[in-house]
Protein backbone atom coordinates (compact mmCIF):
# COMPACT_ATOMS: atom_id res chain seq x y z
CA UNK A 1 0.00 0.00 0.00
CA UNK A 2 1.36 3.38 -0.91
CA UNK A 3 1.64 6.33 1.40
CA UNK A 4 -1.22 7.98 -0.48
CA UNK A 5 -3.47 4.98 0.15
CA UNK A 6 -2.45 5.01 3.81
CA UNK A 7 -3.49 8.65 4.05
CA UNK A 8 -6.87 7.89 2.48
CA UNK A 9 -7.37 5.04 4.93
CA UNK A 10 -6.39 7.25 7.86
CA UNK A 11 -8.80 10.02 6.80
CA UNK A 12 -11.59 7.49 6.29
CA UNK A 13 -11.07 6.06 9.76
CA UNK A 14 -11.01 9.55 11.28
CA UNK A 15 -14.25 10.49 9.55
CA UNK A 16 -15.92 7.27 10.70
CA UNK A 17 -14.86 7.99 14.29
CA UNK A 18 -16.26 11.51 14.03
CA UNK A 19 -19.49 10.21 12.50
CA UNK A 20 -20.01 8.20 15.65
CA UNK A 21 -19.22 11.22 17.86
CA UNK A 22 -21.58 13.46 15.87
CA UNK A 23 -24.38 10.88 16.14
CA UNK A 24 -23.92 10.72 19.91
CA UNK A 25 -23.85 14.50 20.16
CA UNK A 26 -27.02 14.75 18.11
CA UNK A 27 -28.77 12.37 20.50
CA UNK A 28 -27.64 14.45 23.46
CA UNK A 29 -28.80 17.68 21.79
CA UNK A 30 -32.29 16.22 21.32
CA UNK A 31 -32.55 15.79 25.07
CA UNK A 32 -31.66 19.40 25.91
CA UNK A 33 -34.19 21.99 27.12
CA UNK A 34 -35.83 23.91 24.27
CA UNK A 35 -34.05 27.22 24.88
CA UNK A 36 -30.63 25.54 24.68
CA UNK A 37 -31.50 22.97 22.03
CA UNK A 38 -32.20 25.55 19.29
CA UNK A 39 -28.72 27.08 19.52
CA UNK A 40 -27.07 23.67 19.80
CA UNK A 41 -28.98 22.38 16.76
CA UNK A 42 -27.76 25.32 14.68
CA UNK A 43 -24.18 24.54 15.62
CA UNK A 44 -24.77 20.84 15.03
CA UNK A 45 -26.06 21.65 11.55
CA UNK A 46 -22.82 23.53 10.80
CA UNK A 47 -20.84 20.51 12.01
CA UNK A 48 -22.83 18.29 9.65
CA UNK A 49 -22.16 20.67 6.76
CA UNK A 50 -18.42 20.50 7.45
CA UNK A 51 -18.71 16.74 7.76
CA UNK A 52 -20.33 16.59 4.31
CA UNK A 53 -17.60 18.83 2.90
CA UNK A 54 -14.92 16.53 4.30
CA UNK A 55 -16.66 13.49 2.79
CA UNK A 56 -16.73 15.23 -0.60
CA UNK A 57 -13.04 16.11 -0.33
CA UNK A 58 -12.20 12.53 0.61
CA UNK A 59 -14.16 11.25 -2.39
CA UNK A 60 -12.36 13.73 -4.65
CA UNK A 61 -9.05 12.52 -3.23
CA UNK A 62 -9.99 8.91 -3.92
CA UNK A 63 -11.11 9.72 -7.47
CA UNK A 64 -7.99 11.76 -8.18
CA UNK A 65 -5.93 8.77 -7.16
CA UNK A 66 -7.88 6.48 -9.45
CA UNK A 67 -7.50 8.90 -12.36
CA UNK A 68 -3.80 9.26 -11.68
CA UNK A 69 -3.34 5.49 -11.60
CA UNK A 70 -5.30 5.16 -14.83
CA UNK A 71 -3.21 7.87 -16.50
CA UNK A 72 0.00 6.24 -15.32
CA UNK A 73 -1.18 2.85 -16.61
CA UNK A 74 -2.01 4.35 -20.01
CA UNK A 75 1.30 6.18 -20.13
CA UNK A 76 3.13 2.97 -19.21
CA UNK A 77 1.30 1.00 -21.90
CA UNK A 78 2.18 3.60 -24.53
CA UNK A 79 5.82 3.57 -23.45
CA UNK A 80 5.80 -0.22 -23.41
CA UNK A 81 4.37 -0.38 -26.94
CA UNK A 82 7.02 2.06 -28.17
CA UNK A 83 9.74 0.10 -26.42
CA UNK A 84 8.60 -3.17 -28.01
CA UNK A 85 8.38 -1.57 -31.45
CA UNK A 86 11.86 -0.08 -31.15
CA UNK A 87 13.23 -3.34 -29.81
CA UNK A 88 11.73 -5.30 -32.69
CA UNK A 89 13.09 -2.77 -35.19
CA UNK A 90 16.60 -3.01 -33.79
CA UNK A 91 16.31 -6.79 -33.51
CA UNK A 92 15.35 -7.03 -37.22
CA UNK A 93 18.27 -4.79 -38.16
CA UNK A 94 20.68 -6.89 -36.11
CA UNK A 95 19.36 -10.13 -37.61
CA UNK A 96 19.51 -8.62 -41.11
CA UNK A 97 23.23 -7.87 -40.87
Amino acid sequence: MTSHHDKIKQITEQLEAWDYKVDRLESRVKGMPDELRINAQEKLQKIKEYQQTLQQKLQALKEATERAVHEIENSFEEAWDTFKLLFETVEMEVEGT
